[in-house]
């Protein structure tokens, strides 16, 4: 039985669990959002996972870190509770080793962007010049062709130039990534196992999620990029994973990142379920047949 736990706002969890239905899995879900607040017992000493009053033995597990409840909320109760329930269910499923689960060979490791950038050089992967500081008024701010993004992600890339303009305090800034400005359309290659799938994201914006303004279609995997992106994820201990890609005028392909918990939803709807398919497929095998690809 495949547990799906993660937030009920969740549209990639809302698609693996529509997914599960028309695939007649046995799978049991464990949302919490606005109208669902589930009750868990996890006994430590028996090693048991109580849901609603039932018992559970799952023997595989898909979760998600839901951040959709606080981004309708604006709670700051409702962000720890997501982590919280994250933080209890993962545990569970990490501490069960027959339990299949993706990625569980890298859930001790930090997803490090720098370190994923080097290490995807060293696999053969081509990347942009790059330049990481915050001393941002070394460069030419009229340079429209300089992009920025903060080193740990978590807010929007935009032109280095409207970024300075913007910025409320000159001490105050921290690492950035400074590169030049790559071509659209954007490259997104998710890897399931051992199966890879290529989409390209066209989009007006520099960064399509300020404007959600942006066209995907799935395309062919580029065949330089292939075994050098199986080595980096092997590296990584990940069987699933997106990494994206762009291009600059001479038409060179240059790695950016690799996510390790991607939203997948709007590129498994192009695709008529690939996605989803591929992950259930992965996480419903037999344990040796995982062993056998990690």
């Amino acid at each position: 039985m495949l547990l799906v736990a993660g937030g009920q706002l969740d549209p990639n969890i809302g698609a693996l669990l529509r997914r599960c239905l028309q695939r007649r899995e046995s799978f049991k879900e464990l949302l919490v959002g606005p109208q669902l607040r589930p009750r868990i017992h996890l006994d430590i000493e028996r090693q048991t996972l109580t849901l609603d009053g039932i018992l559970l033995s799952p023997t595989s597990c898909f979760i998600r870190h839901d951040v959709f409840l606080h981004e309708a909320t604006r709670s700051a109760h409702d962000s720890a509770a997501s982590l919280n329930w994250y933080f209890t269910v993962r545990g569970y499923v990490l501490s069960s080793p027959a339990m299949r689960l993706l990625n569980r060979r890298s859930y001790s490791s930090e997803n490090n962007k720098i370190e994923n950038l080097l290490l995807a050089r060293r696999c053969g992967l081509p990347i942009p010049p790059t330049i990481i500081t915050n001393d941002l008024d070394s460069f030419n701010e009229s340079d429209e062709d300089l992009i920025q993004k903060p080193v740990a992600g978590g807010s929007l890339t935009t032109t280095l130039r409207d970024h300075v303009q913007s910025r409320d305090q000159v001490a105050a800034e921290f690492p950035r990534f400074i590169q030049r400005r790559l071509l659209r359309p954007e490259v997104r290659i998710y890897q399931v196992g051992d199966a890879l799938f290529g989409y390209e994201l066209s989009s007006q914006a520099l960064d399509y999620r300020s404007a959600q303004d942006v066209t995907i279609q799935p395309c062919a995997v580029h065949a330089e990029v292939v075994e050098p992106l199986q080595r980096l994820a092997t590296m990584l201990g990940l069987d699933f994973s997106a990494s994206d890609f762009m291009r600059d005028e001479t038409g060179q392909l240059y790695f950016l990142e690799i996510n390790t918990q991607p939203m997948f939803a709007a590129f498994d709807r192009v695709s008529d379920g690939r996605l989803c398919d591929a992950i259930l497929d992965h996480l419903t095998k037999r344990g040796d047949e995982i062993d056998a690809q990690l």
